[in-house]
């Protein structure tokens, strides 16, 4: 099953971003993504905690810490809880194969490199790329 953290985040901040200056609920949100109210308060948790989004007048009222362009898709994903890797390397093979004990070590040089690259192009990425994308499918 595919991991949905970054998708469901980077969900949260746009929509923040498309609905800025007005109220906005969990239970609005969680509508949006089709989730839980409490899966996106602790997303929303999350983004506070890391200072990607914050309250202004009460707790509804929710504001990006930093303009959309200012925020990269590398920077969302590094907010994700644990160390977010995009592949990871199966170590439970067996030590008595010349291809089981070799294949962890030469896997995770290629998949560092890949998840290099990923950071790379993220990093290029910002929320304003994608809430400029959703506008233009909106309008």
């Amino acid at each position: 099953m595919a991991n949905t953290q970054l998708s469901d985040t980077l969900h949260v901040l746009t929509y923040v971003a498309y609905f800025g200056g007005r109220k906005i609920t969990s239970q609005e949100m969680a509508s949006s993504l089709e989730t839980s109210p409490s899966l996106v308060r602790k997303i929303m948790a999350n983004l506070k905690q890391h200072g990607l989004l914050v309250q202004t007048h009460g707790t509804t009222n929710l504001a990006l810490a930093r303009e959309p362009q200012a925020i990269t898709l590398r920077d969302v994903y590094r907010t994700l809880p644990g160390d977010p890797t995009l592949l990871n390397v199966d170590r439970h093979t067996s030590e008595h194969c010349p291809v089981g004990v070799a294949m962890p070590q030469t896997l995770s040089h290629y998949y560092s490199e890949i998840q290099a690259a990923a950071e790379a192009q993220m990093a290029r990425i910002s929320l304003q790329d994608i809430l400029n994308d959703v506008r233009l499918q909106t309008t």
